[in-house]
């Protein structure tokens, strides 16, 4: 009998001895030991506690369960120097793999006791590898309960396997008329591997519809999940808004996409009375009648009819549409004189730049009404689908001063996109972390449908704890006047064009329009609105032309004063908290002004030439038949431009460390097989080109130069240090970060 030093040497060798192949099949997953076919594999180099490695694999199982994994049918205990194997059935354990579990699978297990004696195998006789062996072989699975824990991880997997799926292919219901039996009611592609969920609709799935969607759908809606929290802080701006109406009036609270009625769901009864609510996806209208119809004033459409469901949307429903503008039913209490409307909408936020509704009619998709009379009325900010609710509810929906909206959007659209000139009366900032998205800021305000001409917005900023908004800090709105694009330079001379762009990564692409080369273009800043989001796509440093020429050429005339914007990238790109992401952004409102601040224009420009951001990269192109090696003049490496420029500056103490860590930096670098001496090197280019890894078993990278990695690394760091210190305050001061 062999004697294992390690459990990993035992393990490999398992593998290799009952032909698990490892290597090229997904066995180690999830942080296990192994799942092989229908079997969970748990390996010790003693089973000195059966009962904790068996409920080790226990909350493997659990978690597979939530992530949407098929869950094996045999947990497999495996004593390497003992050659014993226990097998226990996971039915058996069904409650246990249905809980959930927080912290490490090897943790806390020690109270735990097996309910079933194991079946025995010591699998170094014949009979007994030939046993486990058969084992091996089975490919039997442990049907699961669907829940909300568990739903979400089954969704995402069911439209990975059927890409044409939609959430009523998945979800379905008892209740509908378009007798859509989804896959958890009617398991086809999931037999055998979930049971048949038994309620008749999907209102306990209510706060996790928007991850249900399909990918399409997700899309389509833009749609996010409110959390309960924010809702009762948007309930403070519903009982304020309620206050201003005039006494005697009649009011309406309406939400157009109110989804499944989370937003309602924290008001009154009387408050309800008075809501008029609306969903565009079917499921979610569905959920929303179940839940607040016998509450609610009504539902658009107040009842389904044979033709309300079409292809998972609601056919009257689409908020942006004409027939829903025109509604008689809301246009009965906007043409009401005495009638005091309330807008109350968290209206998806997403791009649309084609402008073009969910739904289709004969299968072609119909231009939005709403964009058209944006355009038509000169509104210029349009593709944003959260500025169309937004527009559109001031438009045609309040009409008195008693009028109110309260909107829960990202703060641009009266920051930079200037779509509204209302009165503000109060409002919050919550961190969409806790709406199914990304950390980042999202306003919450309650708007007077008053005229006012405001430059700054005060707001309390709330995170959350357990569910409940705990006060964070105020955070002052200041509104941006002139786009960064105002201290853009255009090229004036004529130069030689050759039939190269680059993309965002910094490589090139053929393309028929080309770029301006001469020696003395030194690079392309693509830069593009505001930047409040999306900075790495929105701003970068590149050597050619953008292929969809956004920006402008930098050439030895400008670089020395344009290079501040690759800081602003910067700063948009870390921003450290929550309250600062699609908060703030930047601007041109004091044009140039920095460029006199002669130590800020040579922090940016050291700082510009070390970031790993700048993606100018050397390059060898080919064009008319001849190659030319384009070289990249914005580093430290050789005779570039920048290097001439640094010899005529005065270092302070960090910055002589900095250029002494790129130093180092360059040297590893040029011990790298691939180095081409012809090239000067960036950072970017020596991070992406030579600092080679491949991944071990585990999906970890292992670099194939250690002291380079270090190196950049290293680099790194210092210069984001060094951004911090010198760089990041005058940002601000100069107003290029608002």
């Amino acid at each position: 009998m062999r004697i294992y030093a390690n459990e990993r040497e035992g393990q490999i060798d398992f593998f290799e001895k009952f032909g698990i192949d490892y290597i090229n099949n997904p066995v180690l997953i999830d942080n296990t030991d192994g799942v092989w076919n229908g079997n969970i594999l748990e390996f010790k180099l003693n089973l000195s506690n059966i009962n904790k490695t068996l409920f080790q694999a226990i909350k493997y199982l659990s978690k597979m369960r939530i992530k949407g994994e098929s869950v094996p049918s045999n947990i497999i205990l495996v004593g390497l120097n003992a050659a014993t194997a226990y097998i226990f059935e996971s039915k058996d354990y069904f409650n246990d793999i249905h809980t959930i579990y927080y912290g490490a699978a090897s943790r806390n297990n020690e109270s735990f006791i097996a309910r079933t004696e194991p079946r025995k195998i010591l699998f170094d006789t014949q009979i007994g590898a030939f046993q486990l062996r058969t084992k091996l072989k089975e490919c039997n699975y442990m049907p699961i309960e669907i829940d909300e824990n568990c739903i979400v991880g089954w969704a995402e997997r069911y439209y990975r396997e059927y890409s044409k799926a939609t959430k009523g292919d998945f979800l379905g219901d008892d209740v509908t008329a378009s007798k859509t039996i989804g896959e958890i009611r009617e398991p086809r592609l999931f037999k055998g591997l979930i049971i048949p969920y038994k309620k008749k609709s999907n209102e306990k799935f209510k706060y996790l519809m928007d991850k249900l969607n399909d990918h399409m759908h997700k899309k389509d809606l833009g749609a996010f999940y409110t959390p309960i929290g924010y809702c009762q802080k948007a309930k403070e701006l519903v009982d304020m808004a309620i206050q201003r109406v005039p006494e005697g009036y009649d009011y309406i609270i309406l939400d157009r996409c109110a989804g499944t009625g989370n937003l309602e769901a924290v008001l009154s009864d009387e408050q309800l009375s008075h809501c008029i609510l609306s969903t565009y996806e079917y499921y979610e209208y569905k959920v929303l009648c179940e839940r607040l119809g016998d509450k609610v004033r009504t539902i658009i459409p107040p009842v389904e009819m044979e033709d309300t469901y079409d292809r998972g949307f609601v056919r009257s429903a689409d908020a942006l549409s004409k027939e829903f503008i025109y509604n008689p039913i809301i246009k009965s209490y906007i043409d009401n004189p005495c009638c005091t409307v309330i807008l109350l909408e968290n209206p998806p936020y997403r791009d649309d730049t084609s402008g073009m509704t969910g739904i289709k009619s004969k299968d072609k998709k119909v231009k939005s009404f709403v964009l058209e009379q944006m355009k038509a009325n000169g509104v210029k900010k349009t593709n944003e689908l959260a500025n169309r609710f937004i527009w559109s509810g001031f438009n045609y929906y309040l009409r008195q001063k008693t009028d109110s909206y309260i909107v829960f959007c990202p703060i641009k659209y009266w920051k930079i996109d200037h779509l509204i000139d209302k009165q503000f009366i109060k409002g919050f900032l919550f961190n969409k972390k806790y709406f199914h998205a990304a950390p980042s800021a999202i306003s919450c305000i309650l708007w007077s449908n008053e005229n006012a001409k405001l430059t700054t917005i005060s707001l309390d900023a709330y995170d959350m704890v357990d569910d409940v908004a705990v006060y964070n800090k105020k955070m002052v709105a200041h509104r941006v006047q002139n786009e960064i694009t105002k201290i853009f330079d255009q090229v004036t001379k004529d130069y030689l064009t050759i039939p190269y762009v680059c993309n965002t990564n910094g490589y090139t692409i053929m393309d028929k329009d080309g770029s301006f080369f001469d020696d003395e273009i030194l690079g392309y800043f693509v830069g593009r609105g505001f930047g409040i989001s999306n900075p790495n796509l929105n701003f970068n440093l590149l050597r050619l032309k953008f292929s969809d020429s956004h920006g402008f050429y930098l050439t030895a005339d400008n670089y020395y004063n344009k290079l501040p914007i690759l800081a602003i990238k910067h700063y948009l790109m870390f921003c450290r908290n929550w309250t600062e992401n699609e908060f703030i952004c930047c601007s041109a409102d004091k044009g140039m002004a920095y460029a006199e601040d002669e130590s800020f224009l040579q922090s940016c420009f050291i700082f510009a030439c070390l970031d790993y951001y700048n993606k100018c990269l050397s390059m060898e192109l080919s064009t008319s038949g001849h190659k030319r090696i384009v070289k990249n003049q914005l580093c430290f490496d050789g005779t570039t431009i920048a290097n001439s420029k640094l010899c005529t500056l005065a270092l302070n103490d960090d910055e002589q460390f900095l250029i002494g860590r790129f130093t180092k930096t360059l040297a590893e670098a040029k011990k790298v097989p691939e180095y081409n001496p012809a090239f000067s090197y960036g950072t970017y280019q020596i991070q992406n080109e030579l600092n080679t890894f491949v991944y071990d078993d585990r999906g970890h990278k292992v670099y194939m130069h250690e002291e380079l990695n270090t190196a950049i690394e290293t680099l790194r760091e210092k210069t984001y240090e060094y951004f911090d210190k010198y760089i990041k305050d005058k940002l601000l001061k100069y107003q290029l970060i608002k």
